[in-house]
């Protein structure tokens, strides 16, 4: 079957015996996430905390949200990043900046002109 993902580094069927195993065992409960999804969370984590997620760690940030809100207020939930998302910020911005009022001319536009 075909596979897609707007992250680069996920584009690869995961679908090795291992898994199967793994998931028929109870070792691991596998979660989806959509483009959307994903670069919903992208954008919610950029916007909110300051941090640019890796395309590959915001599929992981999708289910952390989605858990977070049924969580009482006084747990913590710890939520592992990798990777860097200023690598994906032309591609994302390309592909869904106009969803965001995301102008990507002023992301790299560089710093002002000088005034004087």
């Amino acid at each position: 079957a075909a596979v897609h993902s707007c992250a680069s580094g996920l584009d690869y069927p995961g679908v090795g015996p291992q898994h199967s195993y793994m998931a028929e065992s109870g070792r691991v409960d596998y979660q989806t996430a959509t483009d959307q999804e994903v670069v919903d969370a992208f954008f919610e984590l950029s916007r909110m905390e300051g941090i640019i997620p890796a395309l590959e760690s915001a599929h992981g940030l999708v289910y952390a949200m989605k858990i977070a809100k049924d969580m009482p207020e006084d747990k913590k939930l710890l939520v592992n990043m990798s990777g860097r998302g200023d690598k994906d910020l032309d591609y994302v911005c390309e592909k869904f900046g106009d969803m965001y009022g995301i102008d990507r001319k002023g992301l790299f536009a560089g710093p002002p002109a000088d005034q004087s």
